[in-house]
């Protein structure tokens, strides 16, 4: 499941690109001149470039932004941490509609096109809490952690018959657009399980952390002729959406390649 883990890992809302360090001096006038327009007060700034767009890390008042610029010096993304003072009254007010009490730990904004989203987040009772509302004040997406306790009983009951005692890591409470999904990882019989449930409990997605040796023959066949000059290093099995598969991690020099097959061996995906 690690493998799975690290391909989901990302920023809030967007993905921004590594890139080639440049030196300011190299970034061409129209860009730099149009990045100093947007942001006059900005300091340290840090610049990549990524194919033809520009990411920039910067500051403003001692408070870190991310931009991504065209070449033409037009803004694309920009995210930006911010002050308590700066969550505008509007997202303030639909958070009370959900918990009247809190104090803001995180804040921050997300610029895209013409969308802008703010993401709260804060702790009760050493829980956190992350709430995406826009501009408008329209809650976007939600996400609570959850005590054991919390766990609605009827996916606690459904775990525990179906695969056995399960040792909780984590459980997650999920709002999107009106959709609720709860997310429960722990281990059972010392291998790793991460569920997905929605609001009347049926399965979503299930990864399992196999063992080596419990790969089928099927895969083991494919895998052992395909990749014959790579090491096998890890192996899930996945159920979603009424199907399964196996998800399995190889590596070849310093290359990791990650392999999807169904349950009789075909090759569906190569990354």
């Amino acid at each position: 499941m690690k493998p799975i883990i690290a391909l989901i890992v990302f920023l809030f809302f967007t993905t921004f690109t590594w890139g080639q360090k440049i030196d300011q001096s190299q970034v061409p006038a129209v860009l730099l001149n149009s990045f100093q327009l947007k942001y006059p007060n900005s300091e340290h700034a840090k610049w990549k470039k990524e194919k033809e767009n520009y990411t920039i890390e910067f500051q403003v008042n001692n408070k870190p932004h991310k931009a991504i610029l065209s070449y033409k010096g037009n803004l694309i993304e920009h995210f930006k941490d911010l002050y308590v003072s700066e969550i505008p009254e509007v997202v303030l007010e639909t958070i009370k509609t959900r918990i009247p009490y809190f104090d803001v730990e995180d804040a921050d904004k997300y610029e895209n096109g013409r969308k802008t989203t703010y993401t709260i987040k804060f702790k009760i009772d050493g829980k956190r809490h992350y709430f995406w509302v826009n501009e408008k004040g329209e809650l976007r997406k939600y996400r609570q952690e959850l005590k054991d306790s919390e766990i609605p009983i009827f996916i606690s009951s459904l775990i525990a018959t179906n695969y056995g005692k399960m040792d909780i890591d984590y459980s997650k409470f999920v709002e999107e657009q009106g959709v609720i999904i709860y997310i429960v990882d722990g281990e059972i019989n010392d291998d790793d399980h991460n569920f997905k449930f929605d609001a009347k409990g049926n399965i979503l997605k299930h990864i399992h952390d196999i063992k080596l040796s419990e790969i089928p023959a099927p895969i083991i066949k494919t895998i052992s002729s395909k990749f014959k000059d790579h090491t096998l290093r890890d192996a899930d099995f996945i159920e979603e959406n009424g199907k399964s598969y196996y998800y399995i991690t190889m590596k070849k020099s310093k290359n990791q390649v990650y392999i999807t097959l169904n349950p009789n061996g075909q090759v569906l995906t190569v990354k």
